[in-house]
């Protein structure tokens, strides 16, 4: 039988450790503080290689990419695009259809600041802009615990990247 001494030390610590961890009000709140932060890039494809509309499932093809940021020129106002890094794209037909490919793509983003790697699932129409959600499923450098989502627009030999980056 537990003494009434024992009971109050147990209950008495028990009381202390739950008042000092955190409430649940707490946790979401320390969430919403988290900065986002947005990554917006354009790519342009080093090498035109595009899926086939009689695609087998299983094949793939990679695109090497140049990745630009805009900036607006203080004395003009024009808009001019800086070197940012490189990338790559690696996607997998999964379905073929009459006039589309679905394909899963893992894409690399190779930044100053570090390395983003992206996930998504794109459905090509012959000269038709595809956009797509993409999600940032890791990453290296200043993005290492980077997390997050965004969308992805290839139109031709362009990638337009936005990125909502969460750490």
């Amino acid at each position: 039988m537990i003494t009434s001494a024992v009971r109050r030390v147990v209950v008495t610590a028990l009381g202390t450790t739950l008042a000092l961890l955190p409430t649940s009000a707490q946790a979401e709140q320390k969430d919403q503080d988290n900065d986002i932060e947005k990554v917006e890039l354009v790519g342009v494809n080093r090498v035109a290689t595009w899926p086939s509309l009689d695609g087998v499932v299983g094949g793939t093809w990679t695109t090497p990419l140049d990745l630009y940021t805009k900036h607006k020129v203080k004395k003009t106002g024009k808009t001019e695009l800086r070197h940012a890094g490189d990338g790559e794209s690696e996607c997998d037909v999964v379905q073929s259809r009459a006039q589309a490919v679905t394909a899963q793509c893992t894409r690399v983003l190779r930044l100053k600041k570090g390395t983003l790697t992206l996930s998504d699932m794109v459905d090509y129409r012959p000269l038709q802009p595809v956009t797509a959600k993409t999600a940032i499923v890791g990453g290296t450098g200043h993005y290492r615990s980077a997390y997050g989502d965004g969308y992805i627009t290839l139109d031709g030999h362009r990638t337009h990247i936005v990125l909502n980056v969460d750490e």
